[in-house]
């Protein structure tokens, strides 16, 4: 909705200001920066390289419900805030940094929202991330959308895991990988191609 995401975004520039002004201990943000760094070394094995044109920013723990990437394409710079709960949860602190690190390797346009392909590889790398790292498991059944997300890209993943870096040395840009290239390059069915290339937002919202 609107107006959450206008309050959250508020949440966020609270937490700057705070980052700024108050003399606090910021070793937490530096352990985040630490294991994000690593996760990305991960996440250009599985999914290619990171667009090393834009500058990765020290995480910040904001009052939000959930994590969010921020990109300032002008300073050519990107933050990611974390959820309000990922102070106290590890799992959720590596979860959310996973996440978020996959928008995060391939910044599209501004106006641009992730297709439901970049959404689902967000959130199968996480899960992934997190359940080497902590021993969790997630189980499916409790959101058939999100679960019918999350199969369409675990099948694509299935034939070549590699595959995501192969699409990615013809586009780059996670976002915009289409139609014509998931049939040439993955060999995926129509039906399947033009689930993972539609609108995640307004997929999540009908």
């Amino acid at each position: 909705m609107p107006v959450r995401r206008f309050m959250e975004d508020l949440l966020a520039i609270e937490a700057e200001t705070k980052f700024l002004l108050t003399a606090t201990d910021r070793s937490y943000e530096q352990t985040l920066m630490q294991e994000l760094l690593k996760i990305f070394k991960e996440a250009e094995l599985l999914l290619g390289p990171r667009d090393a044109s834009y500058q990765l920013s020290i995480p910040r723990v904001t009052e939000c419900a959930s994590s969010r990437t921020y990109i300032f394409r002008p300073l050519r710079m990107t933050r990611i805030y974390l959820s309000r709960d990922s102070r106290i949860k590890p799992w959720l602190a590596s979860l959310e940094l996973a996440h978020e690190a996959v928008h995060v390797l391939s910044p599209a346009a501004f106006g641009s929202g992730p297709t439901i392909l970049e959404e689902g590889l967000a959130e199968y790398f996480a899960q992934r991330y997190v359940n080497r790292v902590h021993g969790l498991s997630f189980e499916r059944g409790a959101n058939p959308k999100a679960d019918a997300v999350m199969l369409a890209v675990s099948k694509l993943l299935a034939k070549n895991e590699s595959v995501i870096k192969h699409l990615r040395t013809r586009q780059p840009v996670i976002s915009k990988i289409n139609e014509k290239l998931l049939l040439e390059i993955a060999g995926v069915e129509l039906g399947d191609a033009k689930f993972l290339c539609a609108d995640f937002k307004n997929y999540w919202r009908t």
